[in-house]
């Protein structure tokens, strides 16, 4: 424990906030007071302590009182604690029962919903009741959509998308519950905000809960958040820091090969030796940033006061640089100033102290109907499942001494560019050539694909993408930790194995360029081609595509390869040539 003061004070926060904003995107990760009530009567996701009790009642009433005495000694984390003892003694999907029940008691009106289905209350976004901190949220995300997100949350509930559709915007949602990339998620528009659920969701989704599910490596998922940690400015509210994939991620963070890391973390306690105390774990983890600027810790955090006065002093900054005689004067209210960025549908907020008004229930939803939504449009965004790598053998590359090197083949854009994708492997047939794997893409939108006009120079497509060389520790050791807005090489042979892992290099001679472009974060292979194959690109349709490292012969032309289009992947020898066979789907 240190001795040396941490903690910067409560109203240091905002204005932090504010600063960072002015260089880059701000990201939230937030935790479960924010689905708690000022108010313990009103309609809320329990906390912690109204949480033991619902999980007592899922307890087998023999067990009951074995469960009192371990509850009050235990010094575990009590919740996780809880939910390892319900489950040995319940079936398996006593922890989503547990979590749905928790979750329906956000409901403004249970009775009101009468047959209501759980899919037709999750798009009900109009009759959760939003706690203050989350619905300061929602508006905050819906009113500087080109300031804020995305948001990370360990919650299991719909409050935080409820809010944002509320406040009048879009939002989509990923669940990362395993080991899945979520940074190529598809919006909704350009003004989506993207809410990350990182140990599940209530509905239609495993829960993680224990320390063993918590503490799982997820390798891709790390990936991800570094990413997100590169790129924005991270601020942590209401997040304890638990044994997780987040405070994982952290330890793995090297001040000087991610020097754009910035945390601005709240807490809620004000005295630096009580927190230390209650997070010993998280200091532990996180020792390899104290004392670093990547890391800001402030006290005193209350998360329902801490997201309306954020809003009110982005108002008054907004005012300041858009009008700098109007600067000092105070900023009208909401319900009188004129707010350009602002939806038609935000209503006043109410003051920090009371608990909000809760919206309008919403008429009842018979079940096989569907509910009328908060806002015009609704955005079903579907729960994000990854089938496993399956790898087959591939034709020889070159002979090798034993005469049976083979290389395996792997589905790469399911793994590398958030694709997703239902792999089934075909028995091999004697001792020919394998036939191809056969890929059935679930449906998803188009690559976002720009046709590289003909004759154009590798220069020009980076360009396009506007990509410029990774650094020698932005390309580190995995394909996964190069940042948008950079290229890389692969080695030729590496693309048939390729997946979130494959080594990125500095330029090589015989190596093909792997782009991550900065606007959307897709991945594409960028290498030499014959013009009808440059050509093809620009259809939808399933094709072969020859791809070279280096021009010659007919190939002679740049072409850019969606990797999420990638099928199979094989490398063959051509007139002493390598070249990379791609099957695109």
């Amino acid at each position: 424990m240190s001795s040396y003061p941490f903690l910067h004070p409560k109203d240091a926060l905002p204005n932090a906030v504010i600063a960072a904003s002015k260089n880059r995107k701000i990201a939230f990760l937030v935790g479960s007071p924010l689905s708690t009530q000022e108010r313990a009567d009103a309609p809320q996701v329990p906390g912690v302590d109204a949480m033991l009790d619902l999980i007592r009642e899922y307890v087998p009433a023999g067990f009951q009182a074995k469960f009192d005495t371990e509850r009050e000694y235990t010094k575990e984390n009590k919740y996780q604690w809880a939910m390892r003892f319900v489950q040995g003694l319940g079936d398996k999907d006593v922890s989503e029962k547990v979590v749905r029940e928790a979750v329906l008691r956000a409901r403004v009106d249970r009775q009101r919903d009468g047959a209501a289905t759980d899919d037709q209350l999750d798009l009900d976004h109009g009759g959760w009741a939003l706690p203050p901190a989350t619905e300061h949220l929602g508006r905050l995300l819906v009113e500087r959509a080109e300031t804020f997100g995305p948001v990370l949350t360990t919650n299991f509930d719909p409050l935080i998308s409820a809010s944002v559709k509320v406040a009048g915007g879009d939002f989509h949602r990923t669940i990362v519950a395993s080991d899945i990339p979520f940074g190529q998620t598809v919006p909704a528009s350009s003004k989506s905000t993207h809410i990350i659920h990182l140990h599940g969701y209530w509905h239609r989704s495993p829960t993680l809960h224990t320390g063993i599910q918590l503490g799982r490596e997820r390798r891709h998922v790390s990936a991800e958040l570094i990413q997100i940690l590169q790129d924005h400015t991270l601020v942590v509210i209401g997040y304890g820091g638990w044994d997780d994939v987040f405070t994982q991620t952290l330890a793995t963070i090297d001040i000087d090969r991610h020097k754009d890391v910035d945390i601005l973390w709240g807490f809620y306690g004000e005295e630096d030796a009580v927190i230390e105390a209650r997070n010993p774990n998280l200091f532990s983890r996180v020792a390899n940033l104290r004392g670093s600027k990547g890391l800001r810790c402030y006290g005193g955090i209350d998360c329902h006061k801490f997201f309306p006065d954020l809003r009110k002093q982005f108002g008054a900054a907004s005012a300041q640089l858009s009008n700098p005689r109007t600067a000092g004067q105070p900023t009208p209210p909401p319900s009188t100033r004129s707010d350009t960025s602002a939806k038609a549908t935000v209503q006043t907020a109410p003051t920090s102290h009371s608990p909000p008004k809760p919206p309008e229930p919403a008429p009842p939803v018979p079940a096989g109907s569907t509910p009328a939504p908060s806002t015009a449009t609704v955005t079903v965004s579907p729960v994000i499942t990854v089938s496993p790598v399956i790898q087959v053998p591939a034709p020889p590359v070159t002979p090798s001494r034993s005469g049976s090197s083979r290389l395996a083949v792997v589905i790469a854009g399911g793994v590398i560019a958030g694709g997703i994708a239902v792999v089934s492997q075909r028995p091999e047939s004697g001792k020919g050539s394998p036939p191809l794997t056969d890929v059935r893409p679930i449906e998803q939108p188009p690559s976002a694909f720009v046709p590289i006009a003909p004759g154009a120079q590798i220069r020009s497509v980076r360009q396009q993408h506007q990509v410029v060389p990774a650094s020698e520790s932005e390309r580190g050791s995995r394909i996964a930790q190069l940042p948008r807005g950079r290229y890389a090489f692969l080695r030729l042979d590496s693309i048939p194995t390729y997946n979130a892992n494959t080594p990125t290099y500095g330029n090589l001679p015989d190596g093909i360029e792997v782009h991550r472009v900065r606007a959307t974060g897709e991945l594409f292979l960028v290498g030499y081609a014959e013009p009808q194959t440059v050509t093809a690109l620009a259809s939808t349709t399933p094709a072969p595509i020859v791809l070279a490292a280096t021009p010659g012969g007919r190939r002679t032309q740049v072409a850019s390869v969606p990797v999420i289009r990638m099928s199979t992947a094989e490398v063959r020898m051509d007139k002493s040539t390598r070249v990379l066979v791609l099957q695109l789907n």
